[in-house]
């Protein structure tokens, strides 16, 4: 899913990063502190274990997949926050998005990471904070090559965009290539190439977000649920959401 994100900085701790894909013009900064899963950054696949940062620069499609319920520090911030490094992370992009360090190798970057989310959840952001995350910024900087070429995302977010807004409806890549006026072959590239996935098992992981949520509140059959969720067929919807979580609708929902 499209996902524009409006505050200057975020920074929070997750038990779970099971994100669709999406795009935006800030930094987003994982801290893996146990377990662990598979990151996508621009149709590269990054498995990503514990004591490891994955790095999103701005404008690079990611998401996450197959991440179980641990503990990972997220950060969000707009370049702008960042005025002694905005020029590195507006002028490229990385040639691969994770570091993994080793227990004594971090070079201070974990406590750096943690200090700031501690304090971010108690009072906000603040000077300090700031402080703490150019310090935290300037180190990793260290451990990434840039490149300085940059490629136009427009494209993707149209696409994103349209997909965010429709997959409830009977939404296939024919139809949004008619309405953006984006052939069919250029929409299927760039979901194979940018997001490492097939339209329609990412309209499905749109459509199953959804699902899951419904399925937690309990209000709904699993043929309404279905149905509102923009599943053709209770059989699509079945085999979509087992091939995903490994269990059915039905046996989510019991349990």
């Amino acid at each position: 899913m499209f996902r524009e994100v409006k505050s200057k900085v975020t920074l929070t701790i997750r038990k779970n990063l099971d994100f669709p894909a999406h795009v935006h013009d800030d930094i987003e900064l994982v801290l893996v502190k146990k377990e662990g899963g598979t990151a996508y950054c621009d149709g590269k696949k990054y498995t990503l274990s514990e004591n490891c940062f994955f790095q999103v620069f701005p404008n690079q499609v990611h998401h996450y997949s197959e991440f179980v319920q641990e503990e990972y520090n997220l950060l969000i911030i707009k370049p702008s926050e960042l005025l002694k490094y905005n020029n590195d992370y507006t002028a490229g992009t990385p040639t691969h998005a994770v570091w993994q360090f080793t227990e004594n190798g971090d070079d201070n970057t974990v406590y750096l990471m943690d200090l700031a989310v501690r304090e971010f959840m108690r009072d906000g952001y603040s000077p300090i904070i700031e402080a703490y995350l150019t310090a935290l910024f300037g180190k990793l900087l260290n451990r990434y090559e840039i490149e300085k070429s940059r490629i136009s995302n427009d494209m993707v977010l149209q696409i994103l965009q349209y997909c965010a807004a429709h997959y409830k409806e009977d939404i296939s890549v024919g139809n949004v290539a008619e309405k953006l006026h984006i052939s069919r072959n250029s929409i299927s590239h760039l979901f194979s190439a940018r997001l490492s996935v097939n339209f329609c098992d990412y309209i499905n992981f749109l459509r199953l977000i959804d699902a899951v949520n419904m399925l937690k509140n309990k209000n709904h059959s699993i043929s309404e649920i279905s149905y509102l969720c923009g599943f053709p067929t209770i059989r699509t919807f079945n085999r979509a959401f087992l091939k995903r979580y490994g269990v059915s609708p039905s046996a989510y929902k019991k349990n």
